[in-house]
């Protein structure tokens, strides 16, 4: 995709949990399509209480829309030219900080909890240690697992750091009705903390 920075790896595991893949959010943007002048400039915006993202004209928002991008639907593929996605991704954490924020757990209050580790494959792949009693899922697939967590038990999920990739899976999980929260700090902070791994 033409830009002036590159795509975030998380920014990209973002539109493709919601849309099936950056192909596909565009795809998606230009089937909400101009439908009059007034109506031409389109947002990618972050919805707080779901944890998702979602294409809306700027004429159609909701109060509580946060907008990371904006784009006129009727320049094309001149559209995509020139953002900055450097730019996106920071509007981007801030808005899943923000949102995330009363959600976040402390390494000693997992004992009750089901804990998942939601790195992203890649960084998964490449990991040799996890924490112990965790069960890996792809973030990118949470619309796909998330049912397996119903029934009122509590669920942790954690990344890399604790940052955007744990705290939107706990956000879209809550949105399904999982009483999900994050990992303060993720594995990083868990290893710093002297806390115990184990081998995948």
């Amino acid at each position: 995709m033409a830009g002036d920075s590159p795509m975030a790896p998380a920014m990209t595991l973002a539109l493709a949990a919601n849309f099936g893949s950056v192909g596909q959010w565009r795809a998606a943007l230009c089937a909400v399509g101009p439908t009059g002048e007034a109506a031409s400039r389109i947002a990618l915006v972050f919805l707080a209480k779901d944890g998702t993202l979602a294409n809306r004209r700027l004429s159609s928002l909701f109060a509580d829309d946060v907008i990371l991008l904006e784009i006129d639907a009727t320049a094309g593929d001149d559209a995509m030219a020139g953002i900055e996605w450097a730019q996106v991704y920071e509007r981007y954490q801030h808005a899943v900080h923000n949102a995330s924020e009363p959600f976040g757990a402390s390494p000693d209050e997992l004992d009750a909890a089901t804990l998942l580790d939601v790195r992203r494959a890649g960084v998964f792949e490449g990991a040799a240690t996890m924490i112990p009693g965790a069960r890996w899922l792809d973030p990118g697939e949470v619309g796909q697992w998330a049912s397996e967590f119903g029934g009122g038990r509590e669920v942790v999920v954690y990344c890399v750091y604790g940052h955007e990739v744990g705290r939107a899976t706990a956000l879209r999980l809550r949105s399904r009705g999982v009483s999900a929260r994050f990992l303060r700090g993720g594995i990083d902070g868990w290893q710093a903390a002297g806390r115990p791994l184990a081998a995948k």
